[in-house]
């Protein structure tokens, strides 16, 4: 990553391990129905939705086209038939407003008219549930730490991080904010920007959008992540990384107007790139930026982080700007979905000592609502030593959407 990249990753959370894996997420595919297809025939493909709202309009895609909005519970057919054993693949491009659809058997084989593919709505509030948190054997190893990954998806537990619950103590730290499943897939890292675009569109063509970049000491690589309930598709675009913290949010909120999500920036084939991030979903994103806090103490950015979450901002993180004029290098990043009126609440807590007491901490918090950001350090007394260590808690309220309500967002 480049020097204009999250502080949060060097500085305001301390306790984090280099390597980085994120929330993982999976799914089943569907199947065609029955078999023995008619040579030239062609044949129909819809399901059945069920749980959407009175007046909510859901929009689905197969094979990437063919755009079906439903705006009733029941059956549906897509307009265009397929040849007999044709493949068919069935995702959500529009989320209902203020609402969630899971698919099921949403891909497969024609070899008769498809009916059984099911779309499942609810309420997005009702799709979340209140975080649970457990720790698990810290692993670097790329293999390890992909096997551990998906037994812990399998139970519905989607990883977060490896942090330092001490300085001797190492943990994989692992949420069920969701009831759904998960797996992972990783890939080689790509050695240029454009193939890196290519593979991460490619990987969420198929439902798995990008989770992080990661080495183990050995190979760098991309793990990638599928939920069963996830946004899917996902796409991507890779923009010049800016240096100035202007010209950065008139780059994100350009793509935000557009439906693109800030991801991070990322150092590939020598040069830095911004990558941009979008799911199924409506949402148009809003970005603001505020004056840095880090070196102030952690009552000054709960001040500046819970009058941002009134208005519907959640906070980024901290990032280095080093074109800005005068010397003013870091700002504090804000995004809001402008499509909702989400609010956001934040608390900054003592870290308890040990990995079982911070367990602890995070779902006694988790039972009020609050997700575990991770931990950040503060300097009240500018860069002297020893700085302010807090665990970071935020609250979403009235909140729709993976990327502003999840405790780590699938893009």
């Amino acid at each position: 990553m480049s020097s204009q990249q999250q502080r949060w990753f060097h500085r305001a959370l301390a306790g984090f391990v280099p390597l980085l894996l994120a929330a993982c997420g999976g799914g089943g595919d569907g199947a065609g129905n029955g078999g023995g297809a008619t040579p030239g025939a062609t044949y129909t493909v819809g399901g059945q939705v069920t749980g959407l709202a009175a007046g909510k309009v859901v929009v689905l895609q197969n094979r990437g086209g063919d755009d079906l909005s439903v705006g009733t519970n029941g059956g549906f057919t897509f307009a265009t038939r397929l040849v007999a054993d044709a493949a068919y693949t069935v995702t959500i491009r529009t989320q209902p407003a203020g609402q969630r659809c899971a698919l099921a058997r949403a891909s497969g084989t024609v070899t008769a008219n498809v009916s059984n593919i099911s779309v499942t709505c609810q309420d997005a509030s009702a799709a979340l549930i209140k975080p649970v948190y457990l720790a698990d054997t810290y692993r670097a190893d790329r293999s390890g730490l992909l096997t551990q990954a998906n037994v812990q998806g399998a139970n519905g537990y989607a990883y977060l991080f490896g942090l330092a619950a001490t300085p001797t103590e190492y943990i994989n730290l692992y949420v069920k904010d969701l009831a759904t499943a998960y797996t992972c897939e990783v890939l080689d890292l790509p050695a240029s920007a454009a193939a890196l675009q290519a593979q991460l569109n490619a990987q969420g063509a198929r439902g798995y959008a990008h989770g992080s970049f990661m080495t183990d000491g050995v190979t760098n690589s991309v793990f990638y992540v599928k939920d069963a309930q996830g946004l899917a598709p996902f796409s991507y675009e890779l923009l010049p990384s800016q240096n100035s913290s202007s010209a950065f949010l008139a780059q994100a909120n350009a793509q935000g107007a557009r439906g693109f999500h800030f991801v991070g920036n990322f150092i590939i084939g020598g040069t830095t790139v911004a990558i941009y991030g979008r799911d199924s979903s409506n949402a148009r994103y809003a970005y603001v930026q505020q004056p840095t806090s880090s070196e102030a103490a952690p009552e000054t950015f709960l001040a500046q982080a819970n009058a941002q979450g009134q208005q519907g901002y959640r906070f980024a993180g901290e990032y280095v700007f080093p074109g800005n004029p005068g010397g003013d290098t870091f700002k504090n990043i804000y995004v809001k979905d402008t499509t909702q009126a989400a609010t956001f609440d934040y608390k900054a807590l003592t870290p308890p000592a040990g990995a079982s007491a911070l367990v602890s901490q995070a779902n006694a918090e988790g039972q009020s609502g609050y997700f575990y950001a991770g931990p950040m350090m503060f300097f009240p007394n500018g860069n002297s030593l020893p700085g302010v260590a807090r665990n970071l808690y935020g609250k979403p309220t009235q909140c729709s959407g993976s990327v502003m309500c999840r405790i780590r967002s699938p893009l």
